[in-house]
């Protein structure tokens, strides 16, 4: 068997070159690696495999794939929220969630909320992304998305995880980024169906009132 000479033009961008050789390397920065590495791969089938009924030159084909490839890599939106927490001793702190929507380009954009001190803006970025992938892999209609909470759960109470909960779902669904037909939450690390069904009842309660799904 033998195959073409290689004609694609992909790179693996030079400031994701060090990453298989990184002592520790940021996590979307390892999901941006694996997907040029997949793009150098995969570029040639793109272009005269899947675009082959396309009426037009090598060249604007070319252009046009590299163009989708530009548009599947970065997320979407990244949402950072910040509000406050009484606790139940009357004390005061100040709680920090993030929400990443990689793609759009099916809806709604789907992911787990996670609550952990680990949670930062690059985890959910990272694991959006994944999350788009992995449904285009399986063909799940989905785009991607996370979300995180960054505390410990087992520190609070079952009355303040409900307050951080509704909070957070209230501040998601004001930015637009919650709601059936828009971004759809699901359990995480740290969540289970009790934190599902209380963001729905808040949702359902406030601006999702009106909504027929």
């Amino acid at each position: 068997h033998s195959s073409g000479p290689v004609q694609g033009t992909l790179t693996i961008p030079e400031r994701l070159q060090h990453i298989p050789e990184a002592e520790d390397p940021g996590f979307f920065e390892m999901v941006e690696y694996f997907f040029h590495k997949s793009c150098v791969l995969i570029e040639d089938r793109l272009v005269d495999v899947n675009m082959k009924n396309m009426r037009t030159t090598r060249e604007e084909k070319m252009k046009k794939a590299h163009g989708i490839l530009k548009i599947i890599e970065p997320c979407a939106h990244v949402l950072e929220v910040n509000f406050p927490l009484q606790r139940d001793n009357g004390d005061y702190e100040m709680i920090t969630g993030y929400r990443a929507q990689h793609s759009h380009h099916r809806t709604p954009c789907k992911g787990g909320i996670r609550y952990s001190l680990d949670v930062c803006a690059d985890e959910v970025k990272a694991l959006s992304a994944l999350m788009t992938y992995k449904c285009a892999c399986v063909d799940v209609p989905f785009g991607g998305g996370k979300a995180g909470v960054k505390i410990d759960p087992k520190k609070y109470s079952e009355n303040e995880l409900e307050r951080i909960t509704r909070r957070f779902a209230i501040e998601l669904a004001k930015k637009g980024f919650l709601g059936p037909g828009i971004d759809v939450p699901a359990p995480d690390m740290g969540t289970g169906e009790r934190e599902m069904a209380w963001i729905a009842d808040t949702y359902a309660n406030t601006l999702g009132y009106t909504n027929l799904n």
